[in-house]
């Protein structure tokens, strides 16, 4: 994906080129710019809060599976070896086992996609900051460099970020504060 944008870029680069006309091209870090914005550690301490909940299941029904396990060796040194009890405990064991491998692996996905819910919202403030830049400097394309996509750049200038960091917080210190919830 990223070598796909790489080509984009140079065959957009070429094109201009070849048209004559002069473009300017810029670049951002889009992960510095998220980094610095407040709103995502507040999405940070959601998800967070969401893992936690995750975890202390997987902590319970590890414990679960940890008595099982021993009530099963208890059973089987048991003179004479009940093989139903046996049976049942270690089938009670094998779901206790499934069903936290399916918990673990149903939080993973709903973490990711909580993740990728409470950060849509800040990425799309990112872009229209980015225009908004781009815009006024005359930039008519933009690359994120968050993955060192730009290998070459002749004017440090045409790294945006900092101005688009700048004018995104200037606009959180700005923005009117949230009234304050009773009993809270």
């Amino acid at each position: 994906m990223k070598k796909l944008i790489f080509a984009a870029a140079v065959l957009l680069l070429s094109v201009s080129a070849a048209s004559g006309q002069a473009q300017k091209i810029a670049f951002v870090n889009i992960q510095s710019i998220i980094d610095t914005l407040p709103d995502k550690d507040t999405a940070e301490k959601k998800l967070a809060a969401i893992a936690y909940s995750y975890d202390e299941q997987l902590q319970q029904l590890q414990m679960e599976i940890e008595a099982k396990q021993k009530e099963y060796e208890k059973i089987s040194r048991e003179t004479p070896v009940s093989q139903i009890k046996l049976e049942l405990v270690k089938n009670k064991y094998e779901q206790l086992t499934n069903e936290y491998k399916r918990t673990e692996e149903l939080g993973s996905q709903d973490v990711q996609m909580q993740r990728a819910n409470l950060l849509k919202p800040i990425l799309d403030d990112v872009k229209k900051a980015i225009a908004e830049v781009a815009k006024a400097k005359g930039y008519s394309h933009v690359v994120d460099n968050s993955a060192g996509i730009v290998l070459y750049s002749a004017n440090t200038s045409d790294d945006i970020t900092n101005l688009v960091i700048s004018g995104m917080l200037a606009k959180v210190k700005t923005a009117p504060k949230a009234p304050a919830t009773p009993g809270k």
